[in-house]
C-alpha cells in the first residue's frame, strides 16, 4: 500500500527512552487485576460494539535480546536443573514411540497403570534394539574411544542439565508470556479484561487482526484510544518510548486468521497509525521507534499534546 505523501513519520529515538512516570507505572501495576477476555466475537462489527463502551487502551511492548554479560548473572537470569530420560530410554523414545503408545492405549481399555509400571516394562522391551541403534551412534560421535563410553555405561542413567533462562520481571499480564516477538495488548478499562495478540500462533495472530481492526474502527468513529509504547531492554529494564493519545497497531500480521474481507482491512489500515523499530545493525538491541501515521492524524496529535501543554 502506497502512502508516499499521504503519511507522516515520527522517530523516537533510544535516547528518549525513560523510566515510566508515575502515572504509568501505577497504570502497570493495576493490570494485574486484569483477566483474560472470556468469549468474545468472531466478528468485527460486534466486537466493535462488544468494546465501544469498555474504556479501551492499548499497550505495544517490544523486547530486546538480553546484553550478553548478564547472562551469568542472576539478577538477570533463572538457572534450573532439569531431569532427563537416560540416553537409552530417550533412544526407546525417539524410535518406538508410536508403537509403545498404541500397545499402551490397547491395554489401558482394561486396565489402569497409576504408576506407569506396565509402561516401564513395555519400555524394556524395546532395550535389545535400542541399544543396537545407540551403539551404532556412538561408533559415529567417538570414533576413536566409542568402546570405552560404552563401557562405562553412562548411557544408563538419568541425566541433568542446567537451564538458563532470562528472568522476566516485568507486571503481569505482560510477563506472562517470555516471547521476544513484538506483542500487543488490548485493554478494556470497565471489564477488567485484556486479549493479546502476536506473530507467535494462529491464536494470537486472530486475536491481533480481529481486535486491531475493532480498535481501528472505535478511532474512525472519534473514540480515544490510547496507546503506550513500552521497551523491555537488553538491561530487563522496561522503559516507556511514548504514550500516544489514540490508538495505533504494530501491524506485522494484521488481517490473518481473519474472517474479515480483505477489502475491509485494507481500507482500516489506510487510517491506522502503524509503529515499527529500527534496531542497530548487530541486533543487538533497538536504535529507534517510528510511528507512521496519515499526515492530517499526525497534526491533531500534535495540537493535542499543545492543548495539553497549556492546560498544564
Amino acid at each position: 500500500m502506497n502512502l508516499e505523501g499521504m503519511s507522516a513519520t515520527r522517530t523516537i529515538r533510544r535516547q528518549r527512552f525513560r523510566a515510566p512516570p508515575s502515572a504509568v507505572a501505577d497504570m502497570l501495576l493495576s493490570l494485574s487485576e486484569y483477566q483474560a477476555a472470556p468469549d468474545w466475537p468472531r466478528n468485527c462489527r460486534a466486537l466493535v460494539d462488544h468494546v465501544a463502551d469498555a474504556g479501551p487502551f492499548a499497550i505495544i511492548l517490544f523486547t530486546e535480546p538480553l546484553a550478553p554479560e548478564h547472562w551469568r548473572r542472576r539478577s538477570h537470569t533463572v538457572m534450573r536443573r532439569i531431569e532427563l530420560d537416560s540416553e537409552l530410554d530417550e533412544t526407546v523414545s525417539r524410535h518406538f514411540d508410536r508403537e509403545l503408545n498404541t500397545r499402551m492405549a490397547e491395554w489401558l481399555r482394561d486396565h489402569r497403570d497409576p504408576e506407569n509400571v506396565h509402561l516401564r516394562g513395555l519400555a524394556r522391551e524395546y532395550y535389545p534394539q535400542a541399544r543396537a541403534i545407540l551403539q551404532a551412534d556412538y561408533q559415529e560421535r567417538y570414533p576413536r574411544a566409542w568402546k570405552r563410553r560404552w563401557a562405562e555405561r553412562g548411557y544408563l542413567r538419568p541425566r541433568r542439565k542446567v537451564e538458563c533462562r532470562r528472568r522476566n520481571d516485568l507486571p503481569p499480564p505482560l510477563g506472562l508470556w517470555g516471547t521476544d516477538v513484538p506483542q500487543q495488548f488490548y485493554f478494556m478499562r470497565r471489564s477488567a479484561t485484556y486479549a493479546r495478540g502476536c506473530s507467535t500462533s494462529s491464536g494470537s495472530r486472530e486475536v491481533h487482526s480481529y481486535f486491531g481492526l475493532a480498535f481501528l474502527e472505535l478511532t474512525r468513529r472519534g473514540i480515544s484510544i490510547p496507546c503506550h509504547i513500552l521497551v523491555y531492554d537488553k538491561h530487563n529494564q522496561l522503559l516507556l518510548a511514548d504514550t500516544l493519545p489514540s490508538f495505533a497497531l504494530h501491524a506485522g500480521t494484521m488481517g490473518s486468521n481473519c474472517a474479515e474481507p480483505q477489502d475491509t482491512v485494507q481500507t482500516l489500515m489506510r487510517s491506522a497509525r502503524t509503529v515499527r523499530v529500527i534496531e542497530e545493525n548487530d541486533w543487538s538491541g533497538i536504535r529507534e521507534v517510528q510511528v507512521r501515521a496519515p499526515r492530517r492524524m499526525e497534526i491533531n496529535d500534535r495540537n493535542h499534546k499543545r492543548r495539553i501543554a497549556r492546560a498544564t
